[in-house]
């Protein structure tokens, strides 16, 4: 089978290569958290988490059905930035600062997957299978619910996970009070949320709103 997207070569065509560094790079991720639930080995529980990053982005970044035309040159663009200063502010902070550090990075990290939901969202191919720049085929209402569940869920935990962390840091450095501040009816706030978050992400996707909408 030829394909249009990669060479006559059965490697390249069915994609094997890729399907292998991302095989690759989960078990790097897995290897990863078993190896930091130790100090012991928590070095090489960090080696582990950047081989399997690193794997997975020159895979999808070298494959021209996922990355294409001037895609390339953007994500290495977009990348030198948090490469600089996540170099920068490693080697200058001391010993003691690394919790925030490491606080402040775990959150900019939720804030990576809010921003992706909100832009998914906003992608007027969001609703199609593209691959090499061409539209292939529109994806299922049943693939559409997942999706969209996927991306409510990466929104809301990625807005928890960034404004949890900046406080988390405020506190480590002592900017605020370190003394829990417990809402009154928290339970009952909680499931309020909840369901506001149920009703609202549904909303985002019905009664003629839709993604690109």
């Amino acid at each position: 089978v030829q394909s249009d997207y990669g060479t006559d070569d059965p490697f390249w065509v069915d994609n094997a290569w890729l399907d292998t560094i991302v095989v690759v790079g989960l078990t790097c991720f897995i290897l990863c958290l078993m190896k930091l639930s130790t100090v012991a080995t928590s070095k090489m529980g960090m080696v582990y988490g950047i081989v399997g990053m690193t794997v997975l982005i020159i895979g999808y970044w070298v494959d021209e059905t996922y990355t294409y035309d001037d895609g390339r040159y953007l994500i290495a663009i977009s990348m030198a930035p948090g490469i600089l200063i996540g170099l920068c502010s490693a080697l200058s902070v001391e010993i003691t600062g690394l919790p925030e550090l490491v606080g402040a990075y775990n959150g900019f990290g939720g804030l990576a997957a809010l921003l992706e939901g909100i832009g998914f969202y906003l992608d007027p191919n969001a609703k199609n299978f593209v691959r090499g720049g061409d539209v292939i085929t529109e994806k299922t209402n049943a693939m559409l619910w997942v999706q969209a569940i996927a991306l409510v869920l990466s929104i809301v935990i990625g807005m928890m996970t960034f404004s949890g962390s900046m406080i988390a840091c405020l506190k480590l450095r002592g900017s605020i009070s370190s003394k829990p501040r417990v809402v009154p009816f928290r339970s009952l706030i909680n499931l309020l949320l909840i369901v506001a978050i149920t009703v609202f992400g549904t909303f985002a996707f019905t009664g003629g709103q839709d993604w690109n909408d």
